[in-house]
């Protein structure tokens, strides 16, 4: 019992050292890539230029879905797999069905956050958008090859996608108390 409480407690240790990393190269990728990269967004003066913008940013964002859909498919075409209810292989993609549903979790919280985001911004700050789709695809990378070689190690990854998230989804709530209070 001892024993188990140990490494529970330096299991979560370790998790949190990937979310101080995490912080730490979220931050330093948006500031970099923000104010020191030729990042440039031009034509989106209204708010429809903005949406349709950002809905082009979400698409390539999707990619991170069709990995994951490709993934368990080739586990499924390659293996006992195949037949999901008598081949006797769910095992076999488990892993990926967790990245898979992990990942369509994040997209749709990453979606709402830069849709509301984008209606907030101004031309001169919409570059946030496809800085933020770039550290989404990162995150998810990042999520996936730690996951897939431990699950220990799929908290840099997780994290570097759900942070950023929560930061917009905290500015956004405070841009939406600031318009209603005024």
């Amino acid at each position: 019992m001892e024993k188990d409480k140990k490494i529970i407690k330096e299991k979560k240790a370790w998790v949190n050292k990937q979310i101080g990393a995490a912080v730490v190269l979220t931050t330093v990728v948006f500031i970099t890539i923000f104010y020191y990269s030729p990042v440039s967004v031009k034509g989106v003066n209204t708010t429809a230029d903005r949406l349709v913008f950002t809905f082009r940013c979400l698409f390539v964002s999707s990619f991170s879905i069709i990995f994951g859909i490709h993934t368990v498919g080739s586990v499924r075409g390659s293996t006992k797999a195949i037949d999901p209810v008598n081949g006797g292989g769910e095992s076999l993609v488990e892993v990926p069905n967790r990245i898979l549903r992990n990942t369509v979790e994040q997209f749709f919280l990453h979606m709402i956050a830069l849709l509301t985001l984008s209606s907030f911004l101004d031309e001169g700050s919409m570059k946030a958008i496809p800085i933020l789709t770039f550290i989404f695809i990162l995150g998810r990378i990042l999520f996936y090859f730690g996951y897939t070689y431990d699950p220990i190690y799929r908290g840099l990854g997780f994290a570097s996608t759900f942070l950023p998230t929560m930061a917009t989804y905290a500015y956004c709530s405070f841009c939406i108390l600031q318009t209603l209070l005024m």
